[in-house]
């Protein structure tokens, strides 16, 4: 069992650094696996001021957005990630957990292989002629699938009051550099997105630009997916997530009815009654990619002062449906480091 912390000898126990899906993740994680030890989230935004809040939440995994090191890791992280999910639509209540079951279809302009996740969901086939013939416009091929979707709306304030209920606490401020904690936590978890630009000097950290809108649209009930996975209409518990774009380097996040207005059109193409539905809200977020996820130990220094960090952020797209499975590895690490100390 871990030794307790002696909360005299330093300021803080095991640091977080980061309230979005990836810190909430890790943050709990850690407290499985380190039950006696004290875990606080420091963050300047929390629930519906974070990235994870806008995103739209399907469970659909993709290499080419922001993969891991090797396919064994990207699988294991993907893989416990759906069984957590699982777990909270079919043993707890879907409309406090915000994840639901969600059928649909994906279109592809020629035959294809199948998404990397086409093993990893519930259900996936190839769409028959006859399907295919039964959208509007001229469908070439695709697929059926089944998965699951997470409502950060909904998920984040469900993982924030599950940390608390723990004997976590949060502290809501910026930080503005790391050594701030060098000498004064016994470790230090990096959940900081495109922070770590800033806090980490990180430069392979970019941004991708992304954009939705959500409608009342209940007779929608499927999802659809197309143009490489780009463009989408997800079928919510209070409403139908229209997306997207995909923008890399920008960072302005102002509102541009240009993009909002394409999204309306080409969702309007694969399910014309979309455009008697009434827009609910618009957004634009900053995706946190980078060139391989970073998941890994560092010891730091700062002015003699040494500080043990275990990074995990770079996830982008991908970020909710990493993020448990980041969490796990990311807790581990920091388990097996802490062990190594007694």
């Amino acid at each position: 069992m871990a030794r307790e912390f002696k909360q005299e000898t330093m300021k803080y126990d095991i640091v977080v650094l980061g309230a979005g899906v990836i810190g909430l993740s890790t943050a709990i994680n850690i407290q499985t696996c380190l039950p006696n030890r004290h875990v606080v989230i420091i963050a300047d935004k929390f629930t519906t001021e974070t990235t994870s809040n806008g995103a739209a939440g399907i469970f659909r995994p993709t290499l080419e957005k922001t993969p891991a090191k090797s396919l064994e890791q990207f699988r294991k992280w993907c893989t416990d990630s759906f069984d957590w999910y699982h777990h909270l639509n079919t043993d707890h209540d879907p409309s406090k957990t915000g994840v639901l079951r969600l059928s649909g279809y994906q279109f592809t302009d020629g035959k294809i292989k199948p998404p990397f996740h086409h093993n990893i969901g519930y259900h996936f086939r190839d769409l028959t002629e006859r399907e295919l013939k039964s959208f509007p416009g001229d469908q070439k091929c695709g697929w059926m699938m089944s998965t699951l979707m997470v409502e950060c709306r909904r998920y984040l304030p469900w993982l924030t009051d599950l940390f608390l209920s723990r004997g976590g606490r949060i502290e809501n401020r910026t930080v503005s550099s790391i050594e701030e904690f060098a000498g004064k936590c016994s470790l230090l978890v990096t959940c900081c997105g495109l922070n770590a630009v800033k806090l980490l000097n990180d430069q392979e950290m970019f941004p991708v630009r992304g954009h939705l809108i959500r409608v009342k649209a209940p007779w929608v009930k499927h999802l659809y997916v197309w143009n490489s996975g780009n463009n989408y209409i997800y079928a919510g518990q209070d409403d139908v997530v229209l997306g997207g774009t995909r923008h890399e380097g920008a960072y302005d996040t102002s509102h541009n009815e240009q993009w909002f207005n394409d999204i309306l059109t080409k969702c309007e193409k694969i399910l014309p009654g979309i455009k008697n539905a009434e827009v609910v809200s618009k957004w634009t977020g900053l995706r946190p990619h980078r060139t391989f996820v970073r998941l890994e130990p560092e010891i730091m220094s700062f002015r003699g002062k040494k500080l043990q960090v275990v990074h995990n952020y770079g996830h982008g797209a991908n970020g909710v449906a990493l993020s448990w499975g980041c969490g796990k590895e990311a807790a581990q690490i920091v388990k097996d480091l802490t062990i190594s100390k007694l």
